[in-house]
């Protein structure tokens, strides 16, 4: 079964149900039970974040950010995902500025994912495999 981890961007046009076609195919996959996601806990705060700053296209934030926390407790397809110490062991040898970027790419490194989804070109010209 393929896993992807899912950026930031990628979980707020989820959320906003804005994504881009082979991202949302990724999340559809999951949705059906053939695909796992992996959301990284700093992609959880920066959503968090954003959402009660109100950068979001999204009705209520604090529901949004409920509804969140509880997809992720109950669904079969998205799974929190911490800094292991295999994901740490990558940290230095990438050369990506932004921290909670190159968190997110050891992540991936550490759990042999499939692709990242982000539309981010840092991270897309890291050596990772993304989709957008």
């Amino acid at each position: 079964m393929p896993v992807y981890v899912a950026d930031t961007v990628a979980l707020a046009r989820y959320l906003e149900d804005s994504l881009p076609k082979k991202a949302d195919t990724v999340f559809r996959e999951a949705e059906a039970g053939n695909a796992r996601i992996l959301v990284p806990s700093v992609v959880l705060g920066e959503l968090f974040y954003i959402c009660l700053k109100g950068r979001l296209k999204l009705r209520d934030p604090s529901a949004i950010i409920a509804e969140v926390l509880d997809d992720i407790q109950s669904s079969t397809y998205l799974h929190q995902a911490e800094m292991s110490l295999e994901a740490w062991q990558h940290f230095l040898s990438l050369r990506i500025p932004e921290l909670h970027d190159r968190m997110i790419c050891c992540i991936a490194l550490a759990n042999s994912v499939d692709s990242i989804i982000t539309n981010d070109p840092e991270i897309a010209s890291s050596g990772i495999k993304t989709i957008w």
